[in-house]
């Protein structure tokens, strides 16, 4: 797991400091953020925070995995100025699990010095999918060419940021369906499955509408 990134997040009073450390690099400074401003995003949760320190940005929201786990998603940009003026930087998302997370952020200005570590969560891309198709999903599973080809779509397709599940109905073209996607906040993106050149199995192939 080298590509992993540590995050390292250190109380000192009013602020917590927080360093990144993957394989290849590491973050050029602790960033300091405020207590008060993680405080605002406990309380609006669906906002999202935006903070600097010495030049660069983070911004920080909260998001719910498929598992229903709350996660703390961190976007580092990264920012310094080269010998000709210009400025030069880079940027990186680490997701924490935020129970532990706010744990110790609660933890009080007396643990003053503390440091609490954990790897970055890797994204669940993968939604969850939910058939309500009468008769073409059986049509599809009588014919493993289509099978195949559905399965691909599927994996290849919905590997959607924040989408908790998608849920399929049949279409009225043969072989195909229509679908709807939802996040966290309710119904997203609907469209179709379609099967192209449904004359031919071998060759026909299925494309994503939305």
């Amino acid at each position: 797991m080298n590509d992993r990134t540590m995050a390292k997040v250190r109380c000192d009073k009013e602020l917590l400091s927080i360093r990144t450390v993957s394989w290849g690099r590491k973050s050029p400074f602790w960033f300091a953020i405020l207590r008060s401003e993680l405080q605002q995003l406990e309380q609006q949760p669906k906002n999202r925070l935006i903070s600097s320190d010495c030049g660069s940005f983070a911004v920080l929201w909260l998001t719910q995995g498929p598992d229903g786990m709350k996660m703390l998603e961190i976007r580092f940009t990264w920012l310094r100025e080269d010998c000709t003026g210009g400025v030069q930087g880079w940027s990186e998302t680490i997701r924490l699990p935020y129970e532990p997370f706010h744990a110790f952020v609660e933890s009080g200005e007396d643990m003053d010095g503390a440091e609490w570590r954990h790897l970055s969560v890797p994204e669940m891309l993968m939604p969850r999918y939910e058939f309500h198709s009468r008769k073409n999903l059986h049509e599809v599973a009588r014919r493993p060419v289509l099978r195949r080809k559905l399965g691909r779509v599927l994996g290849r397709h919905f590997q959607w940021r924040g989408t908790e599940k998608i849920v399929i109905y049949d279409d009225g073209q043969p072989y195909s369906f229509f679908f709807e996607e939802y996040t966290p906040y309710g119904r997203g993106i609907c469209g179709g499955i379609i099967l192209n050149s449904a004359e031919d199995l071998a060759k026909a192939q299925y494309s994503v509408h939305t």
